[in-house]
């Protein structure tokens, strides 16, 4: 009998369609069926999950007692909430699975909720009103196959997130035309007051520039700082 659709989050197209679900290439016959586990919000969304996947010979549903141990971790919710990466981040700290991953069906997810869910071990997000049963079990197949389902609108919108990062890191760390004068002064042994001179600036704007940019780095002293630009290829 088929298993009564969860109340808690209507999952559309219940009629089973799961038997055609083919794993994916990174599986084989002779590997044993993903472990998975199963948590929601509701307990009624749980069970209707459990009952449907325990119907499936292609899985083996843990109980809660096992849950450490799952392959794949299915998390089921409204609203991605702050308790709701709290629970991946529980579930990463707590597996003895070290290739344990996740699936996470819910409403929506921002960008920033995906990348730090992805640094808990998320690696695909279904989207609640076209998740369908077979669309979570050809999602944890999947996954044991190493491949991962995330919106393509968020994947482009996470990627710009990591560069828009990525340029604010290096921005941070880079130094600027008179720093890069001052550092290479400094080298050369020159007093702030030599500097100040040198570069038309006053020794009060030199010292200020000195002691923001140290502090910006993390560096303790002006050794440090003519270190840090011999890093950097500018002596």
């Amino acid at each position: 009998m088929e298993p009564n659709p969860p109340s808690g989050i209507p999952l559309r197209g219940m009629r089973d369609r799961a038997h055609t679900t083919t794993p994916a290439r990174g599986d084989t016959s002779a590997e044993r069926p993903p472990t998975v586990a199963v948590q929601a919000s509701d307990p009624i969304t749980r069970e209707g999950v459990i009952g449907y996947l325990r119907s499936r010979p292609q899985v083996e549903v843990l109980g809660a007692e096992e849950q450490t141990k799952a392959d794949v971790v299915v998390i089921l919710t409204n609203d991605v909430t702050s308790a709701t990466l709290a629970g991946l981040k529980r579930a990463a700290l707590e597996t003895t699975n070290p290739q344990m991953r996740i699936v996470l069906v819910a409403n929506s997810i921002t960008e920033t909720q995906l990348t730090g869910a992805i640094g808990h071990g998320l690696v695909s997000f279904l989207p609640r009103r076209q998740t369908q049963m077979p669309h979570i079990l050809s999602a944890v197949l999947s996954t044991r196959g190493g491949h991962a389902h995330l919106p393509a609108t968020l994947v482009r919108n996470l990627v710009e997130l990591i560069r828009a990062l990525q340029s604010s890191e290096a921005s941070e760390f880079a130094l600027t035309e008179r720093e890069i004068d001052v550092v290479r002064l400094l080298s050369e042994g020159w007093t702030t007051k030599q500097i100040a001179e040198k570069l038309g600036f006053s020794e009060r704007t030199i010292k200020n520039s000195i002691h923001a940019m140290l502090t910006r780095l993390g560096l303790r002293n002006r050794a440090q700082a003519v270190g840090y630009g011999a890093r950097l290829g500018i002596l």
